[in-house]
């Protein structure tokens, strides 16, 4: 599913309009209705409580007042409010506030001065239907708004916020000076960036995207190059399963990781990329570790090669590793270890050996940073890359520092992919996978339950397990990435969101499979829910 800034979006609906001849008043009736479809199923009881909608002078209050029409036509009690007179509106949205007073319902008028005053029923309402402002913000909220958002966010009801919460920059996510906190979010057509970028992402609650009638055409087109990943999607990516097959079907992974302390890493990672599917796997770690991982590991093989004496893996075992990779068919690099020099040369000498796909995370990717004029030497590979990094490690590999990497990081994971001609996954809250090729894919599961040790080798055994199946570099980050999140997106569901650990969310791994796998596929004219 493509992803769009407000004036993008803006683009498209005019062009409905124009090059298809669908009028502006049916989308508008089509948006409103979704949001209706959405309310019947939030607020089944029609005589539980009130509902307010705001409405503001826009096309978001035009979407306003079709829905307050359709709520009072199907038994709701609704009071609807409007910034101004009939008389201020334009286009669309004026000929919606007529048919609405056209019917005889009442649309009570905000006072300029003092909006908190005409709104003393805001705290007893059940629901409020934010249609305030909509993707075309360009400035600070102020005025009747401002203090209309400060009544919503001040009230104890439920909110729906209208194709974006008001305040938030479609773009950006910025918060224009305040913005609605939302439960639920019905945005139109296509998701806008803002409602998938913090701190918008965390004002938008539950997100849906609702089908308006805007052709597929219009929707899918190939230059918009930034994407949210989406349950069929995945689907259409993960390698087949079939009846003839045996382990030598489904690949076979090469796992460097671990150092003294940090053989949990290994054992997570390597476990990981069987739970993935793939069919054989090998950790290894420097021979003074092997008795040590194979107490902790079962299936995956566990391989000694040269180390310091100490523990950790060295230049010295290139040629071992080199040998041993020439039977594999994927390749990972970091998990627990040592982010030093030795790791940094060990990881340059594979890349030039070994024509593999290649996943860097971890140690790997912190010794990277020791040498950051490395990553643009394009030459000295053979292997493709796919980094991993959270956003510490990206701001170690940037030189930068942590929040300037959050601040922009669907810029700096697309402006890298294309520089070090890597697949780039930045992790955090809607995980950023970047193509060297320019697109950019968002992914929507996961959440706390990943905020603690061992989820990160868990990503990182997955990515190479699908890599090791077949898919390129690119689809195994985007499933890997999907499932690994999906994973702990079930344990929540099923267990609540505390007291988990890494490998808790690897137990579920089969379920996320299943549940990807049985998917329903969305149906055209649904609303899809995006976040859990």
């Amino acid at each position: 599913m493509k992803i769009v800034s407000g004036k993008k979006m803006g683009e498209i609906d005019r062009e409905a309009m124009t090059r298809y001849g669908i009028p502006g008043l049916i989308l508008m009736e089509n948006a409103g209705m979704q949001v209706v479809g959405l309310i019947r199923k939030l607020r089944p009881d029609r005589g539980n409580g009130s509902i307010i909608i705001l409405c503001g002078k826009g096309n978001n209050g035009g979407d306003g007042f079709v829905i307050a029409r359709h709520l009072m036509r199907v038994g709701y009690r609704v009071e609807t409010w409007a910034v101004a007179p009939v008389s201020d509106y334009q286009g669309d949205a004026a000929v919606n506030y007529r048919i609405l007073l056209n019917t005889g319902c009442e649309v009570k008028l905000v006072g300029e001065k003092d909006p908190l005053a005409r709104l003393k029923d805001l705290n007893s309402s059940d629901l409020i239907v934010d249609a305030l402002l909509g993707t075309g913000i360009g400035r600070n909220v102020s005025g009747i708004y401002k203090g209309l958002i400060e009544a919503i966010n001040g009230s104890s009801a439920s909110v729906v916020s209208v194709d974006i919460p008001s305040g938030i920059s479609a773009d950006s996510g910025e918060v224009m000076g305040t913005a609605v906190r939302a439960d639920n979010t019905v945005t139109f057509a296509l998701p806008k960036r803002g409602l998938l970028r913090f701190p918008g992402a965390g004002c938008t609650g539950r997100l849906f995207v609702a089908d308006i009638g805007i052709p597929e055409a219009l929707t899918s087109s190939a230059d918009i190059q930034e994407n949210l990943l989406t349950g069929d999607f995945i689907r259409s990516q993960l390698p087949p399963r079939v009846l003839e097959s045996h382990k030598g079907t489904y690949g076979r992974v090469l796992l460097l990781a671990g150092s003294p302390g940090m053989t949990g890493a290994a054992a997570l990672a390597g476990e990981a990329a069987l739970r993935g599917g793939a069919g054989l796997v090998y950790a290894g770690v420097a021979g003074e570790l092997r008795a040590a991982l194979e107490a902790k590991l079962k299936e995956v093989i566990v391989l000694g090669f040269a180390g310091d004496g100490e523990g950790n893996l060295t230049r010295e075992s290139l040629p071992e590793i080199v040998e041993h990779a020439s039977g594999c068919d994927a390749l990972a690099l970091g998990p627990g270890l040592k982010p030093g020099r030795e790791t940094l040369n060990l990881l340059k000498g594979l890349a030039r050996e070994v024509s593999l796909p290649f996943v860097i995370d971890a140690g790997g990717l912190s010794a990277l940073a020791l040498e950051p004029g490395y990553l643009t030497q394009l030459g000295e590979r053979k292997a493709s890359f796919i980094f991993t990094p959270h956003p510490g490690e990206m701001a170690r590999m940037l030189g930068a520092n942590t929040k300037e990497v959050q601040k922009q990081r669907w810029e700096l994971a697309s402006q890298k992919a294309v520089e070090w001609n890597a697949v780039v996954v930045l992790k955090g809250a809607y995980t950023v996978i970047a193509f060297p090729e320019g697109e950019l894919y968002i992914n929507p599961t996961g959440n706390p339950v990943l905020s603690s040790a061992g989820t990160g080798d868990l990503l990182t055994g997955l990515i190479t397990a699908f890599c090791a199946q077949g898919l390129s570099p690119g689809s195994a980050a985007l499933c890997g990435a999907y499932l690994h999140g999906l994973a702990a997106d079930l344990l929540v569901k099923r267990s609540g969101d505390r007291g988990f650990k890494a490998g808790d969310v690897l137990d579920l791994f089969p379920a996320a499979f299943r549940e990807t796998v049985e998917l329903p596929g969305a149906q055209p004219g649904e609303l899809y829910q995006i976040s859990r």
